[in-house]
């Protein structure tokens, strides 16, 4: 009788302890998620006016706008030729792209420092050396290119070489985007510079195993044309 009773008392005090360590973990289970605060994020120092955008929008036109024509119609008298007074990506064109620089940074374990917005102008024919389509020959465009700090603290543009080891290497480029050389001096808006600097070194061809890949966005859409409704 009293192993009996020792029994009960065993099973029901382990009873009890199952049951509480359940209640416990129930508990747990139902307390609350402390939502992260969400903070507002503070406007950058760079960010102007519409009122002063305009101011600078009706100076380009007032300034460079007249010249431009000019010298197009000159060129072709029997053709019109309308300057492109902004250009656009949609959004997720951007975001893609910052994405994938980051990626290619990060292979190549370089940390990227700003990004580099280049006037440019597409040439007066139907495509490139390489057999892409010039949609809008004579058009006035603009390109992004990522640059990254080189020594003291100078930045240069860059792109990702990737070895036949898969090691992916960050080849600097002067701000005439020609290949940086060891102990050159940077030839930008000199007499040496090249009047049609390309994005490609001028360097001799790489080896088979060599793959160059570009970080330079271009395709922007510019207006005029098409031409959009008020």
């Amino acid at each position: 009788m009293k192993n009996l009773k020792r029994i009960v008392t065993k099973l029901c005090f382990g009873t009890l302890i199952v049951f509480g360590f359940m209640s416990c973990e129930q508990k747990k289970e139902k307390s609350p998620v402390q939502e992260p605060e969400i903070r507002d994020i503070k406007a950058p120092e760079q960010i102007v006016s519409v009122e002063q955008a305009k101011t600078m929008y009706d100076s380009y036109g007032e300034r460079r706008v007249a010249l431009i024509e000019k010298y197009e119609n000159d060129l072709e008298p029997e053709k019109k030729f309308d300057v492109a007074r902004f250009g656009y990506y949609d959004y997720n064109t951007i975001k893609e792209y910052m994405n994938y620089i980051e990626q290619e940074a990060k292979k190549a374990n370089v940390e990227i420092s700003s990004l580099r917005f280049y006037f440019s102008n597409y040439p007066d024919k139907k495509t490139f050396d390489d057999g892409r389509e010039i949609k809008h020959p004579k058009q006035n465009s603009f390109f992004i290119i990522p640059a990254i700090k080189g020594e003291n603290d100078r930045e240069y543009g860059f792109y990702i070489r990737e070895e036949d080891d898969g090691k992916n290497i960050p080849v600097l480029l002067t701000d005439n985007l020609e290949q940086k050389k060891d102990g050159d001096m940077d030839r930008q808006q000199s007499g040496e510079a090249k009047s049609e600097a390309s994005f490609m070194p001028t360097t001799p061809p790489a080896p088979f195993y060599i793959k160059d890949k570009s970080l330079v966005l271009n395709e922007a859409n510019m207006v005029p044309p098409p031409y959009h409704d008020n």
